[in-house]
């Protein structure tokens, strides 16, 4: 806590060829607008440092960004599988498997579904298209519109983290990936499937609050108050 107000740390993505740490202002603007304060967590081989970014934060948010190593569910990088960050896939398993054990709060966005359901066990598709059944007709999961943009529909299922933060069965989202949960991590239950069998949401609902969703709601709260519920129930929790 600082001054009373949940200290909400986000994981930042990483420029090889700039040396630098980035973060869109979606993400801290959507924690200011819910009443904590964000702090960045720039990407760093220094692992003692990681340890501290737990200390510090009340509640951590995944951040979206590349794909990651398959080496973490125990398969082999495959030719339509995209940039990797290594230290970063490194740090943000770290910090998910030590948030989850001492049970401090999570937010996975994107990215961050997939780098929650490795680090508790679980396996991603490296590439829907590729590796799902051609007989399975996907929908569009990359969009060419703009980030605010809400192109397909979720469905929710009852009884879940998320429908008790929407309490509805169906909701509008942007999609930005390639990548998607394949094998649910155990102790983690399905939250939301797009219309075509896509995994798009999932918890841990032995947890305090552990929640991961495939779309960005940080680009669509300025358009769409609705999706500044998921941040508004982290900083509650925290």
């Amino acid at each position: 806590m600082y001054r009373g107000k949940p200290v909400i740390g986000i994981t930042a993505a990483f420029d090889f060829e700039k040396s630098t740490s980035n973060l869109r202002d979606d993400y801290y603007e959507a924690i200011i607008q819910c009443g904590a304060v964000p702090v960045l967590i720039p990407v760093t081989e220094v692992k003692s440092v990681w340890v501290e970014y737990l200390d510090i934060c009340d509640g951590i948010v995944l951040s979206g960004g590349p794909d990651i190593d398959a080496v973490y569910f125990g398969q082999n990088n495959m030719p339509y599988a995209g940039e990797i960050s290594p230290v970063r896939d490194e740090m943000e398993i770290f910090l998910a498997k030590q948030a989850m054990a001492v049970d401090k709060p999570i937010l996975g966005i994107c990215r961050g579904i997939q780098v929650l359901n490795i680090a508790a066990g679980g396996s991603i598709f490296q590439d829907i298209y590729a590796e799902n059944n051609p007989e399975n007709k996907l929908i569009q999961h990359s969009q060419p519109a703009p980030r605010w943009f809400q192109i397909h529909s979720v469905n929710i299922m009852e009884n879940t983290c998320l429908f008790s933060i929407y309490g509805k069965e169906m909701l509008r989202v942007n999609s930005f990936h390639h990548q998607a949960v394949n094998e649910t991590a155990p102790g983690f239950t399905i939250n939301a499937y797009s219309e075509d069998g896509i995994i798009e949401a999932i918890s841990n609902e032995n947890k305090k609050f552990v929640l991961g969703v495939q779309w960005h709601p940080e680009n669509m709260w300025r358009k769409d108050k609705k999706h500044l519920k998921l941040f508004e129930r982290l900083v509650a929790v925290c």
